[in-house]
Formats: structure tokens, C-alpha cells, sequence
């Protein structure tokens, strides 16, 4: 890029810097002086390296590190991670508007003093802790409140960081004219890379919630150093003109240094970013929504992300077209079968022909294998959009504009899937529609590259891509993505996740009755019979862990005191006795709406029934002692339990309420997770007895599906030694071979994988 304080053109620049008069002393030094070159450029080179190495971690270590402590005060809910991938792909969008318009209206000098301008006023923001005044009262407006805390608290020094990358690589490219400055826009996602990866692995083991915003905030100001030191050696040296004879050569599609950037360059930037950031948040939603909500979680599909990135700026002769799309239609079609049953069906038949034993349902509940498929469809997606973003990608001098366009593209991608798609469908019907977006660009790139030299094979090789796309398309809109069947009679979806309801038939027709499911996990069932609907089903039965511990408590207390934690249908309230008082806390007001609309355990509820709208643990702290006989820990986030409930500091609160018999009923139900070990963990700590009791209901009665695990927690002897409680219970130390001990600043998922 030239001097922007001169108007010399290319050709005026090179015949100055072959003259001989006194003003050309400058030039001339400089050319006849490589040892001078070598060591500015040196010098300059290692200062912006550091600068942009340090603040891509820092970029990418914060996210992790802030979304994690602000997860508990909304729920839990998966959804707060895309909330704050919205945030931060739009804080990024605004960084790179920021630099590419200061690159555009100062010089580089005035350009350097404005961006340590922005340091030092962000460094009033640190330490980057959020406030507790800062927690919300209860559950609605979920995302505008995520928002405001990110962006009170977090805001200028994210967006700061946000545009270092695209303005240190357009100062480097202005200062060493010939080099190429992308390769360091692949050193800045490997420094993403790194700091993903060391969250769940290093820091966040070793380091509280409160030291790791410490440790970032010193991290931020060795960054402010190192931009004083870029500042001070652009100040020294002088700008060079031999800048604009470099750009007098550049490719034929520039013209006088400029590179021509037409709509078609705008579009395909921003479409092609677009795709790669709609696939990593829906791909992070489906992971999360059935399982627990951690940073492992979100660390996986970025990290995969920020990977293709990495190959294809630093080595895009890996990007081969017809390879990786050939890989991802492979990708794509593999994953859509695993969730298509009918396909399952076939391929089973398939084996068992072959005489080979395998069951594809076997792995349906499989956590790695699930996981694997859809890691693996997104990183093959994002290798072709990313791949084909660096084979469209500008000259140097037009790197902030390509920056902005893909900025631009991701806020588009993160904003559609936090914001839109909820209001859109009532599924999460964006993760098939990114397979069907990954699947239409794999066959554009096969048809592009094409395996074809004539035009009848040309012909031949889009109609093929075409019956292909319908056919893959077909079995990924059939596939079991949200459980949705006939039998579905109503729908909901918002910040916390996917709700339906289902007629269930489960004999005859007095055994009618409604179910419901949380995405694909079931979450209780009541009979629609006047008789029946009294009876409390599922993983609340009588005699399940919970029914139990009522039974319990009954014989020994004419009136209870009872906290739950999660409405669902509210089928706890059904034990309730005249002189009973039940306190739910439920965060999702979808949730309560449905347990008194369609569900009638709440009326029909003998005592006194009260629901708290906000997180439990939350609503807890800020309560007085409520002296519960009994809490019920019953919170689910699809199928996985949300972390911060079941932490050391968050039986602290509980206990806090219990009165001295109480009971802490916890249940760890699971398809993925086994929970025993945390719960054992949790007993150590606070010096409690555990009681673990398994419910399975009988062959004929249905209900198959709604099998219990329930660990009881407590100090009262009565109700260990209670030989009913006794017969029932069985030895939790059969299910885990050592205590985990989960805290707020830490839960490591891999330990509990089954």
C-alpha cells in the first residue's frame, strides 16, 4: 500500500529511486543499505507476529473463559454459548470495520496512535469480571441480557482485540511491500487454536473462574505493551516510497495498486463465510442440546473450525476441490443416515446378509460416534467454504476489505441461528439445513471442478450432482432430528431449547394420555383419564427414588416443606398433601405454560403450589432460608443436567435451605453421561450418605422408557435404616470406580462419558 501523504505515482517513485540528486539520498541508503532492510524488517516482522499471535488467544480465550461464568445465571441453557458466539462474531464485524476504515482515512502513523489510544481506555475494563449486580431477576429476555453484560463488561477490549489481525497484516503489508501477509492471518487462528484448546485442558483445571479473568486482564496488558512497541517502531522509521514501485507490479486484475472488488467478490466473501459460521453455531446446538452444556462442547466444533482456517491461509496447496468434496458429500450422507431410521433398517438388513453383526441403532445413543459424525460433517463443510474463500481471496493492499466481508458473513451466519432460527422453526431445524447448504456448495464445487473434459460429460456430471442432491436431501429431511411425528399436537421452541407435546397410546383408550419431550429426551407423561390422572408416572412413580423418599417423610411429618427444582409437567406436585407446600423453579417460561395448559398435576395439587421463574440456584442464593424437608433436583437441558447445579458451591446453597432431616433427591437418568461419580463426589465434600435407587417399570405397563435413576442425599438415619428405603436401594459404589468433584470452575465431561 503507498504512503498515503504522497501522490507520487509508481512510475515518478521507481525513476526516483534509480536518480542520483540529494533527493533520493533516502532511497538510496535504504537500497544500498540491506543490512538496514534486513533488520527493520526483522524487527517489525517479530513486533506484529507477537501482537497478532497474543491477541488472537486472547480473542478466543475469553470466550470460553466469560460465557462459562455467566452459563448458571441463565440456565444453563445451550443456547447462552450461541448467544455469545453472536456477540462475538458481531464485536468482530465491528473490529474489522473499525480497521478497515482507519486504514482507508489515516496514515499509518495516525493510524498507530488511534489504535493505542483504544488501549489504553480499555484497560478501565479490567479485570474482566461480570458484576452479581448484573444477574437477571428471572428467565425472559435471555439474549438482550447476555448481550448487555458482554458488552458492559467485556465490549471495548474484545472489540479492540477483534481488530488487530486485519490491521497489523495491512501495516505489515504496507512496511514490507512483496511479502505476504495472509500466512499471518494463519498464525492467528494457530494462537485461537491454542487458547481453545487450553481452556478445558490447562486452564481451566488449574485456575478459578475469578483467577483465570486475572490471568486474561495481565494477558491484555502485555498485548497493550507489545502494541506500544509496534507504535514506537513505526514512529522510527520512515515510510518507504519504494512501497508504490512494488505495487507498480502487481497482478493483471489490479490496476495503479488497487485491486478491482466487484459485488460478485463482495457476495461470494460473505456467502461463503456465511456458510462456515451457520454450520459451527447449529453444529454447537445439536451437540449441547442433548448433552451437557460445557466448554468441552464448544471447544470441539470451534477448534475444527479455526482448524480450516489454519490449512487453508497457511497451506492452501492442501485445498484440493475435488478431494474434500467428494470427502464431505461423503461426510454429509454418512451422518444423515446414522439419524435415519428407515436407511438404519436397510443397512442392517444389508449386514445381516452379509453375515455381519452389526446394528447401526446400537450406536444411536452412542456419545462418540454421534459426536464424531457431526464434527466431522462440519469440519468438512467449513474446509470447502474456507478453502474457497482463500482461492477468491484479494491482493494484499485489499486485505481489510476481504476481512470485512467475512466478518460480515459470520455475524450473518451467528445472528440467523441465535436469532432468527428460533423464531422460524419450532425444531432446530438448522442442522439439517447446514447439511443440505454444506451439500448444495459440495456439488457446486464438483460441478465446477468437474470430472469432465467434453461437454456430454459435463451435461452428464450436473445431472448426476442434481439426482444426488435431491436423494441426500430427501434422506436428510426424513432423518429423526426433532421427534416430531403424528402424534405431535403441539410445538414450542425458544432461548432454552425445543419443547413438544404427544398423544401417547400405550394399551387402550384409557390409557390415553400426553408426554413430553424436551428435543428428543422424555420428560413426563399423564394419563387423560379422570381416574389416572392423579397417578404420578414416569421417573416420578411411586416406587421410584423420589416416591420413596415422599413415602418416607409422610409417615414422619404432618405437613412438608418441598423445593423443586424443574416444572416439567409438574407431576411432583401430585404428592402433595393439604397442609403441603411445593416451591417450583422453573427458568423456562415455555415450560410453565404447558405444565397449567395441557397438564393438570398442578391443579389438581391438594396443598399450596408456587413457581419461581428464573434459575433455581439463582432465585436460591437471594432467598431466605426455606427449610425444604425435601429438594427435588430434577433441571434437565435436553437430556443433560446443567452443570452449575450439580457443583460443590451450588450444594452449598441447597443446603442452605434443607432442613436438618432433609433429603436432596437428584436425578441422573442418562443416555449419555454417568452421573453416579459426581454425585459421590459431591456427598464426600459435604459429608452426606447416599441412597441410590433404580426404578424399572413393569413389561406391560408402557412406560418402558421412563425408567429412573435417583441418588438421595442426606444426614437423616431414619430414612437410611428404613427397611422399605433398604429393599429398594442398592450399592451406588457398583457404578463408579472413584468420586469426581465438579466446582463452578470446573466439570470435565470426558469423566463421565458412558
Amino acid at each position: 500500500m503507498a504512503d498515503q501523504n504522497s501522490s507520487s505515482t509508481p512510475s515518478d517513485v521507481i525513476s526516483q529511486a534509480t536518480a542520483t540528486d540529494a533527493g533520493s539520498l533516502e532511497v538510496q541508503d535504504r537500497h544500498t543499505h540491506p543490512e538496514k532492510d534486513s533488520k527493520f524488517a526483522l524487527l517489525f516482522s517479530i513486533w506484529c507476529a507477537i501482537a497478532i499471535l497474543l491477541s488472537a488467544f486472547l480473542v478466543f480465550q475469553i470466550q470460553p473463559v466469560f460465557s462459562k461464568m455467566i452459563l448458571p445465571w441463565f440456565g444453563g441453557s445451550p443456547a447462552v454459548w450461541t448467544a455469545c458466539l453472536m456477540f462475538f462474531q458481531l464485536t468482530l464485524l465491528a473490529g474489522y470495520a473499525y480497521a478497515f476504515t482507519i486504514n482507508r482515512l489515516l496514515s499509518i502513523k495516525g493510524q498507530a496512535i488511534a489504535h493505542l489510544a483504544l488501549v489504553f481506555a480499555s484497560l478501565l475494563f479490567l479485570p474482566i469480571i461480570p458484576a452479581d449486580s448484573a444477574k437477571p431477576v428471572d428467565g425472559t429476555f435471555p439474549i438482550l441480557r447476555i448481550l448487555w453484560v458482554l458488552i458492559s463488561t467485556i465490549g471495548l477490549p474484545y472489540f479492540l482485540l477483534s481488530s488487530t489481525a486485519p490491521l497489523f497484516q495491512a501495516w505489515y503489508a504496507a512496511k514490507l511491500p512483496g511479502r505476504i501477509p495472509y500466512r499471518l492471518y494463519a498464525l492467528s487462528n494457530v494462537g485461537s487454536l491454542v487458547a481453545l484448546l487450553s481452556f478445558p485442558f490447562i486452564i481451566e483445571p488449574m485456575m478459578s473462574s475469578t483467577l483465570q479473568a486475572y490471568a486474561w486482564s495481565a494477558g491484555f496488558i502485555t498485548f497493550g505493551v507489545f502494541t506500544g512497541l509496534m507504535t514506537i517502531v513505526i514512529f522510527r522509521t520512515n515510510n518507504d516510497p519504494l512501497i508504490a514501485a512494488t505495487e507498480a507490479r502487481l497482478p493483471a486484475n489490479q490496476e495503479n495498486g488497487e485491486f478491482k472488488i466487484t459485488l460478485k467478490n463482495w457476495l461470494v466473501w460473505i456467502s461463503l463465510s456465511a456458510i462456515g459460521s451457520f454450520a459451527l453455531l447449529s453444529i454447537s446446538n445439536h451437540l449441547t442440546q442433548e448433552l451437557t452444556v460445557s466448554p468441552l462442547m464448544w471447544v470441539l466444533p470451534l477448534s475444527l473450525y479455526l482448524i480450516t482456517f489454519i490449512i487453508n491461509f497457511d497451506r492452501p496447496q492442501w485445498y484440493n476441490r475435488q478431494a474434500w468434496a467428494l470427502a464431505s458429500l461423503l461426510g454429509i450422507f454418512a451422518f444423515a443416515s446414522l439419524k435415519n431410521e428407515k436407511l438404519n433398517e436397510r443397512f442392517d438388513a444389508l449386514f445381516n446378509n452379509l453375515g455381519i453383526e452389526l446394528s447401526i441403532a446400537d450406536y444411536e445413543y452412542d456419545v462418540i460416534v454421534q459426536s464424531s459424525f457431526s464434527l466431522a460433517s462440519l469440519f468438512f463443510i467449513c474446509m470447502l467454504a474456507h478453502g474457497e474463500l482463500v482461492r477468491n481471496k484479494p491482493a494484499a493492499n485489499r486485505l481489510t476489505s476481504f476481512y470485512m466481508a467475512m466478518a460480515t458473513g459470520g455475524a450473518l451466519g451467528g445472528m440467523t441461528v441465535a436469532i432468527l432460527c428460533p423464531y422460524l422453526f419450532t425444531t432446530f431445524f438448522e442442522t439439517p439445513l447446514t447439511l443440505i447448504l454444506g451439500l448444495a456448495l459440495t456439488l457446486w464445487i464438483i460441478c465446477q471442478t468437474g470430472f469432465h473434459k467434453k461437454l456430454p460429460a459435463a451435461t452428464g456430471t450436473r445431472i448426476a450432482c442434481v439426482a444426488i442432491g435431491l436423494y441426500v436431501s430427501f434422506i436428510i429431511l426424513n432423518c429423526e432430528w426433532s421427534g416430531v411425528n403424528k402424534d405431535t399436537f403441539a410445538q414450542y421452541r425458544n432461548f432454552y431449547g425445543t419443547l413438544r407435546v404427544d398423544t401417547e397410546n400405550i394399551g387402550n383408550s384409557k390409557l390415553l394420555g400426553h408426554g413430553l419431550y424436551h428435543g428428543n429426551t422424555f420428560h413426563g407423561f399423564q394419563f387423560t383419564d379422570s381416574e389416572l390422572s392423579t397417578q404420578p408416572t414416569t421417573y416420578y412413580a411411586h416406587s421410584s427414588g423420589l416416591g420413596a423418599a415422599f413415602q418416607h417423610l409422610k409417615k414422619n411429618n404432618e405437613s412438608l416443606r418441598v423445593g423443586v427444582v424443574g416444572l416439567g409437567t409438574g407431576t411432583t406436585a401430585i404428592y402433595a398433601r393439604e397442609n403441603d407446600y411445593f416451591h417450583f423453579y422453573e427458568i423456562n417460561p415455555d415450560v410453565i405454560s404447558i405444565a397449567k395448559k395441557t397438564f393438570s398435576y398442578l391443579k389438581k395439587c391438594k396443598g399450596t403450589v408456587e413457581t419461581t421463574l428464573a434459575d433455581a440456584r439463582i432465585a436460591m442464593e437471594r432467598e431466605e432460608n426455606q427449610k425444604y424437608d425435601l429438594i427435588v433436583l430434577d433441571a434437565f437441558s435436553g437430556d443433560g443436567i446443567p452443570a452449575h447445579l450439580l457443583t460443590v458451591e451450588a450444594f452449598e446453597v441447597y443446603q442452605k435451605h434443607l432442613a436438618p432431616d432433609g433429603i436432596v433427591a437428584v436425578h441422573i437418568s442418562n443416555r449419555y453421561l454417568n452421573l453416579f461419580p459426581v454425585v459421590a463426589g459431591i456427598a464426600g465434600h459435604h459429608n452426606l450418605e447416599m441412597v441410590y435407587i433404580e426404578y424399572l417399570p413393569d413389561d406391560d405397563s408402557g412406560m418402558e422408557e421412563a425408567s429412573s435413576d435417583w441418588i438421595l442425599l442426606t444426614n437423616n438415619q431414619k430414612f437410611i435404616e428404613d427397611e422399605e428405603v433398604q429393599e429398594l436401594s442398592q450399592d451406588p459404589r457398583n457404578w463408579y470406580s472413584r468420586p469426581i468433584k465438579w466446582t463452578d470452575q470446573y466439570s470435565n465431561l470426558i469423566e463421565v462419558m458412558k
